[in-house]
């Protein structure tokens, strides 16, 4: 290939970039944005804070207000605390089991929601639970009460029992 070949190519691979790269990226961008894991990361790190500190009153005001005209959230979350082994303390990794959303057919996202599971929280007792996380609906346009946590939930590995906050 020649060098007047060569710079040719070169450059109409850079006008194209220019006209489409951008796009390209923003559109890469936005969808990383939307991406249910993405928005509820900082979400879960706040909310394990919250746990640690048994922090009742954050804990609370993070569920939808369905859940809340169901079920007695603060006396949920006593019992809650009262069932955990010790004060909670840390957690190996999050995972994301299940997850969701819908797009109109302008690609606005009109609904969002989300399971939450921390792995293999541990407690300054040495207690591990493996089943310990939450169910958040991050967006929904056609039911905006709905938006929030409707259920948080452990199994206590002793006895095999699950543990809620919320729920139906």
């Amino acid at each position: 290939m020649s060098m007047r070949k060569a710079i040719s190519l070169l450059t109409v691979i850079l006008i194209a970039f220019s006209l489409f790269g951008c796009s390209f990226i923003n559109r890469i961008n936005k969808t990383f944005q939307e991406d249910p894991k993405h928005i509820e990361k900082e979400n879960a790190v706040q909310i394990f804070e919250y746990l640690k500190n048994e922090d009742i009153e954050s804990l609370s005001g993070l569920f939808s207000k369905e859940a809340e005209a169901k079920h007695s959230i603060r006396s949920e979350w006593e019992s809650f605390f009262k069932r955990v082994d010790g004060k909670i303390v840390s957690y190996k990794s999050i995972r994301y089991p299940g997850e969701g959303s819908g797009k109109d057919k302008d690609g606005e996202v009109y609904d969002s929601h989300i399971s939450v599971n921390y792995v293999d929280v541990t407690t300054d007792n040495g207690t591990v639970y493996k089943e310990f996380g939450y169910y958040r609906v991050q967006i929904s346009k056609n039911d905006p009460d709905s938006v929030g946590l409707s259920v948080f939930s452990m199994k206590d590995p002793k006895t095999g029992e699950w543990i809620t906050v919320g729920g139906e």
